[in-house]
């Protein structure tokens, strides 16, 4: 199954292949003019733009102190979220385009075709389902706002350039779809709610919706779709479990949608969604756990695996594998050496993640795999000439570096084994043994007799031996 039109991956080497072929990044972000995906996504975007900037126009027209302050204060927010997201980020860092294409699907396309499905939706929910009019809403909301966002993210996985590899790719993109969404939704209702109102409605719409409705809202529920999203197009499982965990997934963010909309809890609005999102935010949290646990697993067997030891070894990996180790480490360095390790610790760590990011995403041996290790060796050696003026034989971040000249050795040490097993095929154990004890015994060094072991003429006729305890000291001669 191809992914993309692009130039297919024959085997790039890293822990595991995905289920689903890959396709050799041809862009640094999801901007790729050869991709047919690309081309729909800016079609759906641009649909969306159209339907949806009117609303937005016809809020700031009406009454423009209120909205105007509604967007500041809400694109302020997004920027704050966003902040949040990249700090929750283990190991990679984004590319800001893909991070701004993640948004603008988010922001403007899906919810542009939510604003003419929901209605359908709507329509469709009060003659099928029979259930109050103030439950509606908890029904068609989730069935078309979620699916919407779940597609962004799937766009993204189907474009190389984009690189969402794993499960913590596809939740991280569907955390700045929803927050696109969230900003953009949100901005139109406090619009509308501060109308005829005052500045402090509109702050207490963002409080509400944004701080304490944020944890629970549109990034956390796309998260949870975006993460099976990812899954399923890089696991090594069955299709079967792909499948289930790409759909269980989705119908898991549309299922906390729909009972966050619902009005179990409508006594205080401030009670309502604290209740309600607590659960929410529970489920969550266990989603990006699993996320950050697959991905760790994978970065530690790229580790041990792939990457070779004198630029990433495991005890590296053990040493970055989470940003408070990383950073006592780097205190640790400043003790040792001054501030110029901390800083070259520092991006010596950097390049590091970087070089593991880049064998997960292009495959080890790829042009960018080769350019980052130029940099970490070259990091490595100014890091340990910063140890050595400073007299510090092991200093911290280093990590148990396999030196070339030990593997040579034990190339060495193979090579020999297997000569030895050929010669005793050839020639019988007892021959090869006699042979390997008699050069050993050449080889040991004679050691020069202490001055407390020699014997004097006084003590011993001519010829005879000084008996010995088996102690450092000669035993005392017997008397006659």
């Amino acid at each position: 199954m191809s992914i993309s039109g692009g130039v297919s991956e024959s085997a790039p080497q890293t822990v595991a292949l995905a289920t689903v072929k890959r396709a050799l990044p041809r862009t640094p972000t999801f901007v790729d003019t050869r991709s047919w995906v690309f081309w729909v996504g800016c079609a759906i975007t641009l649909y969306g733009a159209i339907t949806w900037m009117p609303l937005v126009m016809g809020r700031l027209q009406s009454h423009p102190a209120t909205a105007v302050l509604s967007a500041i204060a809400w694109l302020m927010y997004g920027f704050v979220f966003i902040v949040i997201l990249y700090r929750m980020e283990l190991f990679e860092r984004r590319s800001p385009i893909t991070v701004l294409g993640a948004l603008a699907w988010g922001g403007l396309a899906a919810p542009g075709m939510a604003a003419v499905a929901a209605p359908a939706m709507h329509d469709i929910v009060t003659a099928v389902v029979p259930v109050p009019d103030e439950w509606v809403a908890s029904f068609a909301a989730p069935l078309v706002e979620e699916p919407l966002k779940w597609l962004g993210v799937v766009a993204l996985a189907m474009i190389p350039g984009a690189r969402v590899r794993s499960a913590a790719d596809g939740l991280f993109y569907g955390a700045v779809i929803g927050l696109g969404f969230q900003v953009s939704e949100s901005f139109l209702y406090t619009a509308v709610i501060s109308a005829d109102g005052t500045a402090t409605t509109v702050f207490a719409m963002v409080l509400l919706r944004g701080v304490v409705g944020g944890l629970w809202n549109h990034p956390t529920y796309t998260a949870m779709a975006g993460a099976g999203v990812g899954y399923f197009f890089n696991a090594s499982a069955s299709r079967g479990r792909r499948w289930f965990v790409l759909l269980g997934t989705l119908g898991l963010a549309m299922a906390v949608h729909g009972f966050f909309d619902t009005p179990i809890v409508n006594a205080n609005v401030w009670i309502s969604s604290i209740t309600k999102g607590v659960p929410v935010l529970v489920l969550f949290l266990i989603v990006l756990r699993w996320a950050h646990l697959r991905e760790r697993r994978t970065f530690a067997g790229l580790a041990a695996e792939v990457v070779p030891d004198d630029l990433v070894s495991p005890a590296h990996f053990r040493l970055l594998a989470a940003r408070r180790t990383r950073r006592e480490v780097r205190r640790e360095a400043k003790r040792a050496a001054g501030r110029a390790a901390d800083r070259t610790l520092k991006y010596f760590q950097g390049a590091q993640l970087s070089l593991l990011t880049a064998t997960h995403e292009d495959g080890w041996g790829s042009p960018r795999t080769e350019e980052l290790s130029r940099d970490v060796a070259e990091l490595r050696d100014e890091l340990i000439e910063i140890y050595r003026e400073a007299g510090v034989t092991r200093g911290p971040g280093l990590g148990l570096i396999d030196r070339p000249e030990r593997r040579r050795s034990t190339r060495a040490l193979q090579d020999w084994a297997g000569q030895t097993r050929e010669r005793i095929d050839t020639e019988g154990l007892r021959t090869v043994a006699r042979s390997t004890g008699e050069i050993a015994i050449r080889k040991i060094p004679k050691r020069r007799p202490r001055t407390s072991e020699v014997a004097t003429t006084d003590q011993f006729p001519t010829g005879a031996q000084a008996p010995t305890t088996g102690l450092d000291e000669p035993a005392e001669p017997k008397q006659d």
